[in-house]
């Protein structure tokens, strides 16, 4: 009886603990540790999925509905990031499809790559962390499909339409811009990288980027302005989340995460992103395969808004 007791208070125990991680994702709250929370929502909701089933099959009832208010907790928090608010699209418009990848500096086989993206027919590729291999391997292949290409440090944007206007920065964060001139009117591209969050870094850095990126991009930037990259956290966490609010940015519904590569879909964190102004509407975000980066690529379509 005894062993029995203490067995159902473990369980307790744990359902108490996805509670509380479950308020925490919900609150938002900007501080670095439970910031750091937030980032692994989709993770954690998975596991607390899990552990319910395994209290529901231990019929220890109490525990399960914590646990299930919990899962609907975390459910919640991620709401926002898989099916985010989009302007309506003018789908008589004919759409510019974006593939972005982090090639990831250390990659050995960036060529992998060429056949999803041929699969996928893209009208523009950016990239980031591209390397000389990567250089050779992939983007001279891609250069016979996408013809207008530009380089900025590690990161190439490759297009089927003429770019123009280019501008790189390397000051408080990486981005790389340029203006595709597609056939339903000219788009403004911002392909960045922020850095790792805390504990990789100093508990502000991360923070004080997605500021700035806020000040560069706000809500007086060209309504046809579209942000992708590798932020290093996910539209649901804090830093993004207050981003959105503040520029009208809205981000691509990512119900797949894409970090760390190698392993499922459930467990994968949603860093790699797409932003759009008011003036358009993204549609169809996938994910791609793994290919030997740390990351998976992504793909999205982006429709003038009505």
């Amino acid at each position: 009886m005894f062993i029995k007791r203490l067995f159902s208070l473990a369980c307790f125990t744990v359902s108490l603990l996805w509670l509380a991680v479950s308020v925490v994702c919900l609150l938002n709250l900007p501080q670095a540790k439970a910031y750091l929370i937030d980032i692994f929502s989709a993770p954690l909701l998975t596991g607390a999925i899990i552990c319910l089933g395994l209290l529901i099959l231990l019929k220890q009832r109490l525990s399960a509905l914590i646990n299930l208010v919990a899962v609907m907790g975390l459910g919640f928090s991620l709401w926002g990031q898989m099916f985010p608010y989009q302007p309506k699209p003018d789908l008589t418009a004919q759409p510019v499809r974006l593939i972005f990848a982090n090639l990831w500096i250390k990659n050995q086989t960036p060529e992998k790559l060429i056949a999803w993206i041929e699969s996928e027919n893209p009208d523009v590729v950016a990239l980031v962390e591209v390397g000389p291999l990567a250089e050779t391997n992939l983007i001279v292949p891609l250069k016979t499909r996408l013809p207008y290409v530009t380089h900025h440090h590690q990161t190439t944007l490759l297009s089927r339409f003429p770019i123009s206007a280019t501008d790189s920065k390397h000051i408080g964060y990486s981005t790389a811009t340029a203006t595709i001139d597609a056939p339903s009117g000219p788009l403004h591209l911002a392909v960045v990288h922020l850095t790792r969050p805390w504990p990789f870094t100093a508990p502000d850095a991360q923070p004080e980027q997605v500021r700035l990126l806020a000040q560069d991009f706000n809500a007086g930037s060209s309504e046809r302005t579209v942000l992708v990259g590798d932020f290093n956290t996910t539209p649901s966490a804090a830093a993004l989340s207050a981003f959105s609010q503040q520029t009208g940015f809205n981000p691509a519904g990512s119900r797949s995460g894409t970090w760390p590569a190698a392993l499922p879909a459930p467990l994968r964190l949603g860093i790699d992103n797409v932003f759009a102004a008011t003036g358009l509407s993204l549609k169809d975000r996938r994910t791609g395969p793994y290919y030997g980066s740390d990351h998976r690529p992504v793909r999205v379509d982006i429709y003038p808004a009505e």
